[in-house]
């Protein structure tokens, strides 16, 4: 199957917009710094995190997926601007249809972790994923462990369209089976938000496949998976979506804005296609997630994040069909809290100290 096109560079009408929009963030930051020493208790308790939060909000509320794509840079750019930062060797592979696969740490270490990250379908890694992770592993194998994390690059909505990511993300795990030569047991799958969704998505592919991607034999169980902050599923039910929508990253009518243009196919009638298993993974039957190819799977929320409702009442429903489930709240924390708010909080996180604890008793 052929590479997803490349986007197309931004019209005149959508640069003057986005001059616009930028004027209007600044503007909102400026009231949001004043009046933020007021805020009450639906708001951040740390001062900077209420500004930071205040203004990533306004940003994915006020700009399009296409703009913002344009203001930052693309994941494998960014990739390249965070190795040669750290005065690090960059490491990528091209993988089939149109991802690439960048290595972070030694790409022959035993372990691997094969990570998607989030931004909706829409957004490329941020800086902050590939300093976390590379601290993470650092961490990790400086307490004896052999570990490294190959970080997918796939394409973006609105360019690229479901099940184009997920095609993308089964080729990343297909090419560390079958070119790396590893053995399921030394893998672990993982990923945050859009990311989490295309680490459950995965998962499910492996005992039943998605009738448009090919089916991936493996001869056991992966080590582990890590769904953090997964995106399960698309609707903005769900009371943390109106408790938190004041002090979580990203704002709840952020789900309308970004789904549809993931789905953006036709159902072969006309219609707007709709979500399905391997989309949102809470519409998978519950008995889908019986006898799932991995030894041990990690559910990471912060409490005060907007998504909280739809992954709690996933993970919970999940348990009562795989045992071997571990789910950690980081209570006062919101979205991804390590690499969206981490250097706003100036320590480790709750949620990121749970994922190297958890980590480093399966490496």
């Amino acid at each position: 199957m052929a590479s997803p096109p490349a986007p197309q560079p931004l019209s005149l009408l959508e640069k003057l917009d986005l001059l616009v929009g930028q004027l209007s963030i600044v503007g909102s930051a400026v009231w949001t710094v004043v009046t933020g020493v007021f805020r009450g208790n639906d708001y951040p308790k740390e001062y900077k995190l209420h500004v930071l939060h205040a203004i990533l909000r306004k940003s994915l509320s006020r700009l399009t997926g296409r703009q913002l794509q344009a203001l930052i840079p693309s994941t494998s750019q960014g990739y390249e601007i965070f190795m040669k930062g750290k005065r690090l060797q960059p490491a990528t592979v091209a993988l089939q249809h149109g991802a690439a696969g960048h290595w972070i740490g030694n790409k022959d270490a035993k372990k691997v972790v094969v990570y998607y990250h989030g931004g909706g379908f829409v957004l490329p890694a941020v800086p902050d994923h590939f300093d976390f992770y590379n601290q993470l592993i650092t961490s990790l194998n400086t307490a004896g462990h052999d570990v490294s994390v190959f970080f997918v690059s796939y394409s973006l909505a609105p360019t690229a369209i479901y099940p184009t990511q997920l095609r993308q993300a089964i080729s990343a795990l297909r090419y560390i089976l079958t070119e790396t030569g590893r053995s399921p047991s030394d893998i672990l799958l993982a990923g945050d938000s859009a990311g989490g969704n295309l680490a459950l998505a995965t998962l499910l592919h492996l005992t039943h496949p998605h009738p448009a991607i090919d089916p991936l034999d493996m001869s056991g169980p992966l080590a582990g998976v890590v769904a953090f902050a997964p995106w399960v599923n698309f609707s903005t039910d769900g009371a943390s979506m109106r408790d938190n929508k004041f002090k979580d990253c990203i704002p709840p009518d952020i789900q309308h804005m970004w789904a549809p243009q993931y789905l953006r196919g036709l159902d072969g009638q006309g219609k707007q296609a709709q979500g399905d298993a391997w989309s949102e993974p809470c519409r998978a039957p519950l008995e889908w997630w019986v006898g799932a190819k991995a030894e041990e799977i990690l559910f990471l929320a912060g409490r005060d994040e907007v998504l909280f409702s739809a992954i709690d009442g996933f993970v919970e429903r999940f348990k009562t069909v795989f045992p071997k489930t571990t789910y950690f709240i980081g209570y006062g924390e919101t979205h991804v809290a390590p690499v969206y708010s981490g250097q706003a909080l100036g320590r480790e996180t709750q949620q990121g100290g749970e994922l190297k604890r958890w980590l480093a008793s399966r490496l």
